[in-house]
């Protein structure tokens, strides 16, 4: 990888008081980037010591140099339209829901209640995330082998044995 040029302007001293300031992690790591080409770095070293990919350097120091410090503020990921805001009453009749049952749901059970009840469909990182934030518990699906071959299962675990008693 060529070495790429960075433009002054700022000074080291200027930088480090930036990064010290600031309390956005991703735009301290960027200035941390700057601030490791000023002093002298290579890039190989930037990039493994701060776990970052050659595009993602060399696009840091593109902005930089194209328009300072500021444009390393500027994070433009995500949705353009943001993060959906869903309608909190929705997680609270299923908390109701949930401390009513006998059973254990699984999200996607609680997916399908969300959708046949408010018709909405919301993803499984959010309800994921909404039931551990109110410390709920809820079931997992895992194969279950109820379809499997008896002589098949007994070979498995005869096998099984025999390497943990040579263990």
């Amino acid at each position: 990888m060529r070495a790429l040029k960075i433009e002054n302007h700022d000074s080291e001293e200027e930088l480090r008081k930036e990064i010290r300031n600031t309390t956005n992690g991703r735009y301290q790591l960027r200035l941390r980037v700057i601030l490791s080409v000023k002093i002298g770095m290579s890039s190989s070293e930037i990039r493994k010591e701060l776990l970052i990919s050659s595009a993602t350097y060399s696009n840091w120091i593109q902005k930089y140099n194209a328009n300072g410090k500021e444009a390393l503020k500027q994070h433009n990921s995500g949705r353009a339209e943001g993060n959906p805001k869903w309608d909190a009453s929705i997680f609270y009749e299923l908390f109701k829901k949930l401390d009513l049952m006998q059973e254990h749901w699984s999200i996607v059970k609680m997916q399908q209640w969300i959708k046949d009840e408010y018709h909405k469909d919301i993803p499984y990182s959010t309800i994921e995330y909404r039931l551990h934030k109110a410390n709920y518990s809820w079931k997992t699906n895992r194969p279950s082998p109820y379809k499997g071959d008896k002589d098949k299962q007994e070979e498995f675990k005869k096998t099984a044995s025999r390497k943990w008693e040579k263990n």
